[in-house]
């Protein structure tokens, strides 16, 4: 079978609409949306095979500066892996790994990665390492919370333009580990979170959380500046409230009390190469995940 291998055809209408149709056949999500509102990323960058005009396998490198531990660094996460059904068991996604490797290596500081737990093997094989993320959680003292917090729609353009906003402008969420991409925070807010986008607009901050038997989840907190959770959690919380989770690192909210750190499941979260905080209770923001 005679497979040509394509990589960052982003600019080739064909070929982009080929990998959205992909997408939705490998992994049933749809990226047309985040392309047509303006938010698709030419750093997300595609490594495949193609069988005429027709993908047959394929991996993207998303290229992005975070802050880790203070200083800035450029890092390259491996997504959207899949291989069609006709064309499985041939070694086409090690060969793209390898290819994906090889293009990264020596300009980005790290990799990382999710995957299911069927993968793990295949990219330990492949040079990557498992790493536990631990989440932090507090109690909490619920109580109704003041005015002032809105619930914004993803449909509605001008709050995708206040979110975009902030994004672009945002402080990083952690100075231990924050993530800058205001494209990534828009597709969560289009696909995962988009019905718990919070404006707090004394704090001109938007916050993404969930409330589930009496947790609060906090996704994301967004602005140029970084409140102290004692100055978000009022507009927030319920009276129903125990405990705040926080799927990000928590050292820029001057927690009044020390947290709890639970093992996140789940992730199958993978490393290669240097990463200063494996040993400690690190987690990845939930919006950095492609």
């Amino acid at each position: 079978m005679n497979l040509t291998f394509r990589e960052n055809y982003w600019q080739e209408p064909d070929l982009k609409k080929e990998f959205i149709s992909f997408l939705i056949r490998i992994h049933r999500l749809d990226l047309s949306l985040w392309d047509r509102l303006g938010y698709w990323d030419d750093n997300y960058r595609p490594f495949s095979y193609f069988d005429g005009d027709r993908l047959a396998s394929s991996l993207c490198v998303y290229s992005m500066d975070m802050t880790v531990m203070g200083g800035r660094a450029r890092v390259a996460q491996i997504s959207a892996v899949g291989t069609d059904q006709k064309y499985q068991r041939r070694g086409l996604n090690r060969r793209l790994t390898e290819k994906a490797i090889e293009w990264a290596s020596g300009t980005h500081d790290f990799f990382f990665l999710f995957a299911d737990e069927g993968a793990f093997a295949f990219y330990e094989k492949c040079g990557f390492r498992r790493t536990l993320e631990h989440k932090a959680a507090i109690t909490v003292a619920g109580a109704p919370p003041r005015s002032g917090a809105e619930k914004l729609d993803i449909e509605n353009p001008g709050h995708r333009e206040l979110i975009h906003r902030l994004a672009a402008a945002r402080a990083p969420v952690s100075d231990m580990l924050g993530v800058h991409n205001e494209k990534l925070l828009m597709f969560w807010c289009l696909y995962f979170l988009r019905d718990n986008i919070y404006h707090i607009a004394d704090l001109d901050t938007v916050v993404l959380c969930v409330r589930e038997d009496r947790r609060l989840t906090i996704f994301d907190i967004v602005g140029a500046e970084m409140p102290a959770f004692e100055d978000i959690y009022p507009h927030i919380g319920s009276g129903s409230d125990e405990l705040a989770e926080f799927m990000f690192m928590t050292d820029k909210l001057n927690l009044q009390t020390p947290p709890s750190f639970t093992p996140v499941e789940g992730n199958g979260t993978h490393l290669m190469g240097v990463f200063p905080l494996e040993s400690s209770n690190f987690i990845f923001p939930s919006t950095s995940h492609a």
